[in-house]
């Protein structure tokens, strides 16, 4: 916690100052900005402290792998020390995001989420060849944001959508969108497992499963992650579902300012 600030000083009215408000909002960034070193600071400290002991432990892991003479049930036990090492991993790297997310100067700019999302589908497909998959998405999706933290988000939901949509034999994803005044609103639906809406309120939280790790789920970080950078943007996300019948992601975010939206149209 930060020191308190004293309330900006009032005329004899009994009315703050503009002077005495001017103080109070420099104080208020000071303090920010000092919030946000310490969860730099925080995450470096993550990212280099703990990956270290993660590393020594791929190692020696390894080093035992190549040692003969190992039965089955050792070389079980090492393969589980590995696994459980890279969850370690991935849950590191979900905490960075989410400090990232939490701190990240955002660079405001027109932002083509259609491009956005072609990109992570394409990028999925080469990662997964053997899936089929039967992909959709709306041209002219324009949103108003950080373009960096914006493919972030989406990726994320498209993610979600690709690994929940494995164990149904054919993925399929679609996403559409309309600008509503100065307004965008996007959704990404899948036709895969789904969930069921009485744990939605789960569903933002970190560390929160509703699915198994044989269905696909992961830390439980990345969908935290992608509401707080729709939060950031002054945006909203949230989720409709039903079990086995697919799931849909609807996104706000402020569209683009009109001299911007005409100007990065095709």
């Amino acid at each position: 916690m930060g020191l308190s600030h004293p309330p900006p000083m009032p005329d004899p009215t009994g009315t703050p100052t503009v002077e005495g408000l001017q103080r109070e909002l420099a104080a208020a960034r000071a303090t920010i900005a000092s919030l946000r070193q310490e969860q730099a600071v925080f995450a470096h400290g993550i990212s280099h402290d703990l990956r270290a002991p993660l590393r020594s432990i791929d190692s020696f892991v390894a080093l035992l792998a190549r040692h003969e003479g190992l039965d089955d049930t050792a070389r079980g036990y090492l393969e589980r020390v590995r696994a459980a090492s890279a969850r370690a991993g991935s849950l590191i790297d979900g905490l960075l995001a989410l400090s990232h997310a939490n701190r990240a100067e955002l660079a405001p700019a027109p932002v083509d989420l259609s491009l956005l999302a072609e990109w992570s589908l394409a990028e999925l497909q080469e990662a997964d060849a053997a899936q089929p998959a039967e992909l959709d998405v709306a041209p002219g999706l324009l949103a108003w944001g950080d373009e960096r933290l914006l493919r972030q988000l989406l990726g994320t939901l498209l993610d979600n959508a690709w690994k929940f949509s494995r164990p149904t034999g054919m993925v399929r994803i679609h996403v559409q969108g309309a600008r509503a005044g100065d307004r965008l609103q996007v959704a990404v639906r899948d036709e895969g497992l789904g969930f069921d809406m009485r744990y939605a309120a789960k569903l933002f939280l970190p560390f929160q499963r509703l699915h198994g790790p044989d269905q696909g789920a992961g830390h439980g970080i990345g969908l935290a992650v992608a509401q707080r950078i729709a939060a950031r943007h002054d945006g909203r996300l949230h989720a409709e579902s039903q079990p086995g019948a697919g799931a849909t992601f609807h996104l706000d975010l402020p569209a683009p300012p009109p001299a911007d939206a005409e100007g990065s149209s095709p």
